[in-house]
């Protein structure tokens, strides 16, 4: 292992050695959760006429008299071409929600704040209450046409899609998702359905690995197992290299006689960036990279596993696929005071109250893996030479996946 990093030298390395993730052609119902690889611009006004917020009736505001009488003349649903409001007549025009403002209409008065008269007549209940501009989405108001909407490396959901689709864009250029594979190792480690002996543990981590991941919408293209031989480890590598741009590697990375990885890597021809952060848990968190595929290699205790992909690897496979800003991390406050240290971060599981406070919930150790259910996310402590963290200090909370 090398000398230890900070947290933060460790992000910027991987960020500055990531693979490039090409851009591809993408029907836009397939679009959700991809990362957009072309500006996006309004191909019309946004909104394109001036419409209607309201169900009600179009009227001119400078007609309202203390009266506030008006014949309907016409209606104006929406889909339909403009109408046009006669002048000087008190007409007004029955209109539907986001249907376009009749001609010589200024104001739009909802149903509700009216009452019907004889004669397809309508009488405002307080004509001093309306105004121009009453009810009404200006046209242009939002963004002229031309305007920049989304910019590359936008991460596209529900709102992106909304807007895409209303610029006309069948199918847009976004980040192919990448081929990942996913690494355990170890020869104490069993299948799931497998009963094991009492010095063997079920894996866990490779199908933690793979649902944080699904969840965010990116998906495994291989699972594999790796023995504590030398020999046998670094052929599976050589393939898994080969064919996946991002590999997440569990176990297998730390000082005992047994973890080859690390000497398997660079064998292979990647460049180890670091080994070692000064973190708890995850110390001996690394990072090897080569042309066209990146290795996260976690440490193998589940809670050293969880933390390191949350905070390092799930944000770099969105960076190298270009994603402009990573979503801010909301920031809550301790509600009890925390031991700290002055050495290393510590990544504290905490457990979110109602008042977006953080409470500790620390685990026995980083094999923990039971306790850890009772938090629904992280904090990291950085190193300080106070003894304790109060209570109300802030910290960017990082949820699990």
């Amino acid at each position: 292992m090398q000398s230890l990093i900070t947290p933060a030298a460790a992000q910027a390395l991987i960020h500055d050695h990531l693979p490039k993730i090409p851009a591809i052609p993408c029907p836009l119902h397939k679009c959700a959760g991809r990362i957009l690889r072309e500006p996006i611009y309004a191909d019309r006004p946004f909104p394109p006429f001036d419409r209607s917020m309201m169900d009600g009736y179009a009227l001119c505001a400078a007609e309202i008299d203390a009266n506030g009488t008006f014949k309907i003349t016409a209606e104006a649903p929406a889909g339909s071409p403009q109408k046009t409001l006669p002048l000087d007549e008190s007409a007004c025009i029955e209109i539907m929600t986001g249907a376009v403002v009749p001609q010589n209409a200024d104001c739009v008065v909802p149903y509700e704040e009216t009452r019907q008269l004889d004669g397809g007549q309508i009488q405002l209940l307080d004509p001093s209450d309306h105004t121009a501009g009453d009810c009404i989405h200006p046209f242009a108001s939002d963004r002229p046409a031309g305007a920049l909407l989304l910019k590359q490396g936008t991460l596209i959901g529900s709102r992106e899609i909304a807007v895409i689709a209303s610029c006309g864009y069948a199918e847009v250029q976004v980040s192919q998702i990448p081929s990942i594979a996913i690494v355990s190792t170890g020869d104490e480690l069993v299948e799931v359905a497998q009963a094991p002996l009492p010095h063997q543990i079920r894996r866990s981590n490779d199908v933690a690995i793979e649902t944080a991941l699904a969840r965010q919408q990116l998906h495994a293209q291989d699972r594999a197992h790796l023995p504590d031989d030398a020999a046998a480890s670094r052929q599976q590598l050589e393939k898994l290299i080969q064919n996946n741009r991002i590999i997440i590697l569990s176990g297998g990375i730390s000082m005992g006689k047994k973890d080859f990885i690390p000497e398997a890597l660079e064998q292979l021809g990647l460049h180890c960036q670091f080994h070692g952060v000064a973190q708890k848990p995850g110390k001996p968190f690394g990072y090897w990279s080569g042309p066209d595929c990146a290795v996260f290699a976690l440490p193998g205790n589940p809670l050293s596993t969880l933390t390191c992909l949350h905070y390092y690897v799930i944000p770099a496979i969105f960076a190298a696929m270009g994603q402009c800003s990573a979503p801010r991390a909301p920031a809550v406050q301790l509600a009890k005071p925390v031991n700290a240290r002055d050495d290393i971060a510590i990544f504290l599981p905490v457990q979110l109250t109602a008042a977006q406070q953080a409470e500790p919930r620390p685990p026995q150790n980083s094999g923990d893996l039971v306790r850890i259910l009772e938090s629904n996310g992280f904090i990291e402590l950085p190193p300080t030479p106070e003894k304790t963290y109060p209570v109300g200090t802030t910290f960017n909370f990082h949820p699990w996946f």
